[in-house]
């Protein structure tokens, strides 16, 4: 079972999106929902008017607007502070500490790749970044 799928962990990322003047702003005008994706584990929020107003470890039968999926190793890297939220989601490759001989250079792969409504979630870039950060600050208080 991965971090997502822990209700401990859920009711500590509900509580500090609720505390989030900057994130509540930032969804203002948004309509949607936004599915977490580690490995097989999901947890999906439903976003209205600036508040989580539901949420679930499965996908309800009308979707979501976008997601973001990775593996745990992936996740990982965001929660242990190793990789930024920009270094896993956006293309492109900025650490060679594996490919000394820059053979990888050019790379456009992501760790965690952000699937659905691609234009909604360009439009919410800088909230996804601040659910981003609630949940390594959420993930580090097991």
């Amino acid at each position: 079972m991965s971090f997502i799928a822990n209700p401990a962990f859920q009711a500590r990322l509900l509580k500090a999106l609720a505390a989030n003047a900057a994130f509540c702003e930032q969804t203002r005008w948004f309509d949607g929902s936004v599915l977490l994706q580690v490995d097989d584990d999901r947890l999906w929020l439903k976003i209205y008017c600036g508040k989580v107003i539901d949420h679930q470890t499965a996908v309800p039968p009308f979707g979501y607007t976008f997601k973001f999926a990775g593996s745990e190793a992936s996740w990982n890297l965001l929660l242990s502070g190793k990789r930024l939220w920009a270094d896993l989601t956006f293309p492109g490759k900025r650490y060679f500490e594996d490919d000394p001989g820059l053979e990888r250079v050019g790379e456009s792969s992501v760790e965690i790749a952000t699937e659905g409504n691609l234009l909604e979630a360009g439009r919410m870039s800088e909230a996804m970044f601040l659910l981003a950060y609630a949940i390594k600050d959420c993930a580090a208080k097991r």
